[in-house]
């Protein structure tokens, strides 16, 4: 969610905003990124385009191990 942006401060409380930093850091974006996001999606829709641009991005895969259940 870069280009021709403006920050707006908010006030969160502070479990709440640290929780919303380790999502951050678990998908793999910026805090003000992610914070962006949830702000367009609510006021706007699943429709808006940095809505729709964010969530088709290349995501983090699941850790673990790749089990064949073929075995």
């Amino acid at each position: 969610m870069k280009g021709d942006t403006t920050q707006v401060e908010v006030s969160l409380p502070a479990v709440e905003a640290a929780d919303l930093a380790v999502q951050a850091a678990r998908e793999g974006v910026s805090a003000p990124d992610l914070l962006g996001y949830h702000v367009l999606r609510s006021a706007y829709g699943s429709l808006h385009p940095l809505v729709h641009e964010f969530e088709s991005r290349p995501k983090l895969g699941r850790a673990g191990q790749i089990t064949d259940d073929k075995e």
